[in-house]
């Protein structure tokens, strides 16, 4: 079976169309802001820690991060010894102060957090601080630390 010519002028005619609609629409769609895309990165992180999403956690996180005490290859471990640990994490983040400049930022955030474990555990209400960086356009958490009262040493991964 063969096509002819002008039915394969049509064909490329449209797929042509679409590419230029599709460019067209990448170029003048609304971009967010660096707030909002930090936002929205703050929001992903809490949904994953929610559903206990390893991947979608350490998506968030630099190849680079370093926080004094994990790299990204321990913060996985440690979240991941956190997830088994747990049946529900149920976290409230509130922000705080703001810095963006540049590709880098730091956000504060207080925060409630309520572990659901085999032994009842307080709702805590740590402090956070948390530093991002814009990599490949895109923004990433390279630190994070804050105060974390209530908790007992080595009781949970987060120290």
């Amino acid at each position: 079976m063969t096509i002819s010519r002008r039915a394969l002028l049509l064909m490329v005619g449209i797929v042509v169309l679409a590419v230029v609609i599709v460019v067209v629409w990448c170029l003048v769609r609304p971009q967010k802001s660096d707030r909002q895309q930090i936002v929205d990165l703050l929001a992903h992180i809490e949904r994953a820690i929610e559903q206990q999403d390893l991947r979608g956690l350490m998506q968030a996180v630099s190849e680079d991060y370093a926080d004094g005490t994990y790299s990204k290859r321990e913060l996985r471990q440690a979240a991941l010894a956190g997830f088994r640990q747990v049946r529900t994490i149920k976290i409230t983040p509130v922000l705080g102060e703001w810095e963006v400049s540049g590709k880098d930022a730091r956000v504060e955030l207080d925060v409630d957090v309520w572990i659901d474990t085999d032994r009842p555990r307080p709702t805590m209400h740590p402090a956070i601080w948390v530093k991002l960086s814009k990599e490949s356009g895109r923004w990433v958490v390279t630190s994070a630390g804050g105060d974390w009262p209530n908790i007992p040493e080595r009781s949970f991964p987060y120290q």
